[in-house]
């Protein structure tokens, strides 16, 4: 069991992710409607997803940045709909403190910033609501950080990373505890650092959960050039909790979760 905040769900957990986007690298427009992405949510709740992963904002490479009045319109009418029909754990992918308050207010549990809580108002707000927070590794603002010019091995720079965010987390209250870490797979590293993070993976285990979001990423070509990125995604996100992943971020949540289960079923 994964107790994330005053949520507890199963381990390894499926985050299931629901893009509100016109412009998403893999499913950009797919959900725009409220009532389609309510009833997608509903879907991989069903399929058994323990998280709903909601967001208004594309960061793929070359993205335009949107207001926060246009990301709050996406977002809330999808999580106050969620809410109403499911107490499923909602977590909001935002790096704006002010649609983040409005997130929470709204009914969304977790706050998810690719951008590393660089607006430290995340932090406070993440603060007076008792959330959970996913802090993702990300090297440089998320606006400029496709560029690729990490340096090194990433592993210990990464772990550096982590704690000094943590420390600035913990300065505002918020709990060790209630920090899940992600990699950052794609923001920022080139194709072998990626593919060293998740052959590595265990060195990141630290004391805090493990998010890996590695869905339909480009780096999967790289590591299994004859599979679509459909199956290799499984097979990436298996090898991952084989190495103490605690939750993997998914599109496709069906296929992940019978995966998983098969996989405890033959143990």
């Amino acid at each position: 069991m994964l107790s994330i905040g005053k949520k507890h769900i199963g381990s390894p957990a499926v985050m299931g992710i629901l893009n509100v986007t016109p412009d998403s690298f893999s499913d950009g427009g797919s959900y725009r409607n409220v009532t389609d992405a309510i009833a997608h949510a509903m879907r991989m709740v069903d399929d058994g997803a323990d998280i709903i992963d909601i967001g208004a904002e594309s960061t793929r490479p070359g993205f335009s940045p949107i207001s926060e009045k246009e990301e709050m319109d996406r977002l809330f009418p999808v999580i106050r709909g969620i809410r109403e029909i499911s107490d499923i754990t909602i977590s909001v992918d935002t790096r704006k403190s002010k649609v983040a308050y409005e997130a929470m207010s709204a009914g969304a549990d977790i706050l998810n910033d690719v951008n590393s809580f660089r607006d430290t108002g995340m932090f406070e707000c993440a603060s007076e609501f008792g959330a959970p927070i996913i802090l993702m590794h990300c090297p440089k603002d998320v606006e400029n950080v496709h560029q690729k010019d990490m340096i090194g091995d990433p592993i210990p720079q990464i772990i550096s990373f982590f704690e000094e965010r943590m420390q600035v987390a913990e300065s505002y209250g918020i709990d060790r505890k209630d920090i899940v870490l992600d990699p950052g797979i794609g923001f920022g590293k080139s194709m072998e650092q990626n593919a060293s993070i998740l052959d590595r993976l265990e060195s990141l285990r630290i004391g805090n959960p493990l998010l890996v979001a590695v869905s339909r990423k480009r780096v999967l070509s790289h590591i299994y050039p004859d599979m679509d990125r459909d199956e290799s995604t499984i097979l990436a996100n298996l090898d991952s909790i084989s190495k103490g992943a605690d939750i993997v971020r998914v599109h496709d949540t069906r296929r992940m979760v019978e995966a998983i289960r098969g996989c405890t079923h033959r143990l």
